[in-house]
């Protein structure tokens, strides 16, 4: 088979280069995808052993993907390619050699719930408020510290204000905890290799003459661990090919440091540049305008996207009177567009910055009977059902992990915090874990306990915990999991209480054993251990199912590496896109740029972008301005309407006390421009008017002229509102 032959000349130039680093700069809708798997299946293909290729993704849809692709090129030779998201591969490194950092190869691995748990139960050890510092702030303070790699010793003795010294002690304590349960957090996957590697040098040399060609996938996403860890393991043959683009870099909040593409040449000065600048996804027109968009950032690698695709139709951007009408609207272009171009619903996504803005499009798309699904709601296997059976299955792997302990703990009938905080004073004591002290008590020791209800209940689970630890190497994954969700009555209990609420619950268990059950048919040593760990490092972008007919609802972050025929990019307002606060630094702001730039560039035919003059924000409505990023563009070169109305009346007028207000919105179908004329000296005191979103109320007083006169409403619902008649849609009744 000729690789090459499906490649443009700049796409083959960087697939040949096989010696000694490289960078390839991948522009959006690029090829980049594909690159990165020819370049994988050219190796094996020049009779490079698959054993001695890693290849490194951000999600395991992209490694999973392109394992396929290359299964696809190469066939079964490529079967013991190490390839897998960062997470993934040095989870398994550490399963391999955890002993060498005192940890046990069957560690859990916390996920952030699990943190957030542990990190109260510590505050509340060290008697530290929730009330002055939330749980959450210290979370965030933790997570932020070890993208950096700054660990607790480090963080001491830089920690000035309360807050720090305060997230100082926990994290301290945190970390203590952690390794005494055998556990580690997300971030741990990354750090503790480092670790093992700079404390092991027969390590360290092991995997650097294991791993002769390391490909990194996204690396403007890296953070400063994943950048330390692939420079250690590629200084053995120096064959490190980064594929990414500068442009994308949207992950500054969670630790990606863009500075490690933009000085990847300085760190290897060797390193051969290709620029991959043919854009095989968008139309002219979309690409001129992600084009604008981009210019403005300062730091960042030059480089001319083009494209030999057609000229495209026109990138719409519409003024909507409030959110409920941009919804609305977007309803009404979804089904043109599914009509015009002969699009499914599956063709459309809708964008947003933050979850908060999806209710009125949510409302506006149910109204109208168009299904849809949320990539990033509450996530499956952070349910409380699915999270209490999989605590009984994590204490059977890892009888020392102390959270999924106490959660197994509080759901036996009787046991509260009372008799938890008695178990964990007995494993201090006597230097055990929760899970061990349970055993010791009430296993080995049990002629000493008097036998009440809540030891009778102790007892069973000690019990239980034993006999189902025994079966491990005897029953498969899925068998254990469905005898001990026999054994604990849960499914049973669901169906018994009869609500909806816990017929869906009872579902989703079901759904979890069927899960288990498919990971124990796919692999060939399928271990309840492998499978916890292919749960928690699931992401929400890898259970989003693109089969399914429906428009798609997400932030612009879970975007980036999908394209659709049509994109909607909503609430371009000021303090949403960019999401400003009143210390935004110039890196901060140029991220948020290129928040933008990913979101045009996953329009493959047809863009819209959207923002509302008003829009209930905090629980109150509050009057918007248009995003600065809307400045930067040049608007007669976009179809641009103003003052839109959801339900675009053709034209209506309303007589009050002898005056008039005349309203006239744009008529798409005959394509007459748009307008709105208030004449609003019709609203005066004691006229009774209709809101949108107050509902009824009654004019108090008016006051100001043109533009900014404004009402004071009492409204039935809400009180009184100040409002200015040049945007609210007021109907007089």
């Amino acid at each position: 088979m000729d690789l090459l032959k499906d490649l443009n000349t700049e796409q083959k130039k960087a697939v040949e280069q096989i010696d000694g680093p490289s960078m390839i700069v991948a522009g959006a809708g690029s090829g980049k995808t594909r690159v990165l798997t020819y370049k994988i299946a050219f190796l094996i293909e020049s009779g490079i052993s698959p054993f001695e290729i890693l290849a490194l993704t951000f999600t395991n849809k992209a490694a999973n993907e392109m394992k396929q692709r290359i299964y696809n090129l190469v066939g079964t030779n490529a079967g013991s390619l190490w390839m897998g998201t960062f997470h993934s591969i040095f989870a398994r490194i550490l399963r391999i050699e955890a002993q060498y950092i005192g940890f046990d190869r069957n560690f859990s691995i916390y996920d952030d719930q699990d943190s957030k748990k542990l990190i109260e139960d510590i505050m509340k050890m060290l008697r530290i408020g929730s009330e002055s510092i939330k749980p959450d702030t210290i979370f965030s303070i933790i997570k932020s510290l070890k993208n950096k790699m700054i660990l607790p010793d480090a963080f001491f003795s830089t920690a000035g204000n309360p807050i720090e010294k305060a997230a100082a002690n926990v994290y301290e304590e945190y970390q203590k905890t952690l390794f005494r349960s055998n556990a580690m957090d997300f971030d741990d996957l990354l750090i503790y290799p480092i670790i093992l590697l700079q404390k092991n040098p027969e390590l360290l040399a092991k995997y650097q003459n294991r791993f002769k060609f390391i490909l990194v996938d996204e690396f403007q996403d890296t953070n400063i661990a994943q950048y330390r860890i692939v420079k250690m393991l590629s200084e053995g043959y120096g064959n490190i090919t980064i594929v990414g683009d500068d442009a994308q870099s949207i992950y500054r909040w969670r630790g990606a440091e863009i500075e490690n593409i933009l000085r990847f040449e300085s760190d290897f000065p060797e390193c051969k540049v290709f620029k991959l600048e043919e854009n095989y996804r968008s139309t002219k027109k979309i690409l001129s305008l992600a084009d604008e968009i981009i210019k403005n950032n300062k730091r960042q690698i030059k480089k001319t996207l083009f494209t030999n695709n057609a000229e495209g139709d026109e990138v719409v951007l519409a003024e909507t009177l409030s959110d409920r009408d941009e919804g609305q609207m977007i309803v009404k272009w979804i089904l043109q567009e599914s009509h015009h171009l002969k699009l499914n619903f599956k063709d459309f996504v809708i964008l947003y910055r933050t979850n908060a803005q999806s209710r009125t499009i949510e409302d506006a798309l149910r109204k109208n009977s168009i299904p849809y699904i949320i990539v990033g709601g509450v996530k499956f296997y952070q349910r409380k059902e699915i999270k209490d059976v999989l605590a009984y299955l994590r204490i059977l792997v890892n009888v020392k992990d102390d959270e999924a302990m106490s959660r197994v703990l509080l759901l036996r009938e009787g046991i509260g915090d009372q008799t938890l905080d008695k178990l964990k004073k007995y494993g201090r004591e006597n230097n055990m874990c929760l899970g061990e002290s349970l055993l010791e008590l009430y296993t080995k020791n049990k002629e000493d306990y008097k036998p009440t209800k809540i030891n009778n209940e102790l007892s069973r689970l000690a019990v239980m915990v034993e006999r189902y630890r025994d079966l491990m190497n005897e029953l498969s994954p899925s068998e254990l999991a469905r005898t001990i969700v026999d054994d604990i009555g849960i499914i049973r209990e669901l169906r018994n209480e009869g609500t909806e609420e816990s017929m869906d619950r009872m579902y989703n268990i079901q759904e979890l054993l069927s899960g288990i059950s498919e990971y124990t048919d796919e692999n060939e040593n399928p271990t309840l251990e492998g499978f916890l760990q292919e749960v928690s490092l699931v992401t929400d972008i890898d259970k989003y199912d693109d089969k399914k007919n429906a428009v798609t609802l997400m932030t612009i972050h879970s975007a980036k590496g999908l394209e659709y025929p049509v994109v909607f990019i909503t609430g371009l307002e000021e303090g949403i896109f960019p999401l400003m606060n009143s210390t935004m630094s110039l890196e901060e702001l140029e991220e948020e740029r290129r928040l933008f730039y990913v979101a045009a560039t996953r329009a493959m035919r047809k863009l819209y972008m959207t923002y509302a003059l008003q829009r209930y924000r905090f629980g109150s409505m509050s009057y918007q301005m248009k995003s600065r990023f809307l400045n930067e563009l040049d608007l007669t070169k976009i179809k641009y309407n103003k003052h839109v109305h959801g339900r675009q009346p053709k034209s209506k007028t309303v007589s009050v006390e002898g005056s008039s207000i005349k309203y006239e919105y744009y008529d798409e179908d005959n394509g007459s421009d748009e307008k709105v004329i208030f004449r609003d000296n019709g609203i005066k005191k004691g006229a009774v008017v209709y809101h949108n979103n107050f509902g009824r109320g009654r004019v108090i007083e008016t006051s100001g002229k043109g533009d900014t006169r404004k009402a004071q409403i009492q409204f039935d619902k809400v009180g009184v509102k100040n409002i200015i008649l040049k945007y609210a849609n007021l109907r007089v009744e």
